[in-house]
């Protein structure tokens, strides 16, 4: 099965940094103004919305880190699935060994 998934991996990396960039815009982009011209932004007051969203931008942050990880270091998932797995040399196949299945 990760033979399938190999030769769509460049794709798959592209379309995981666009929702990654999505997701960073989202989460610091500048507020809209009322109509008014006061910022009543409430992030600035230290309200819940500020708490809520220092907590969205900290976990996108870690989710960044580990979608990262696992896209440059895909030996580091595989230790995740099985407790026994072998590299080959040429590193063109991998053996996984998961207890209790055939």
């Amino acid at each position: 099965m990760m033979a399938a998934v190999e030769r769509f991996r460049p794709i798959l990396m592209a379309v995981t940094f666009v929702f990654l960039g999505g997701a960073f815009y989202l989460s610091y982009r500048p507020r809209r103004s009322t109509p008014g011209g006061d910022k009543s932004n409430r992030a600035t007051t230290g309200g819940p919305r500020s708490k809520m969203m220092t907590l969205n931008r900290i976990m996108l942050w870690v989710v960044t880190a580990v979608v990262v990880i696992f896209l440059f270091f895909p030996q580091a998932f595989t230790g995740l699935l099985a407790s026994k797995s072998e590299f080959t040399a040429d590193m063109d196949r991998t053996v996984i060994t998961i207890e209790g299945m055939t």
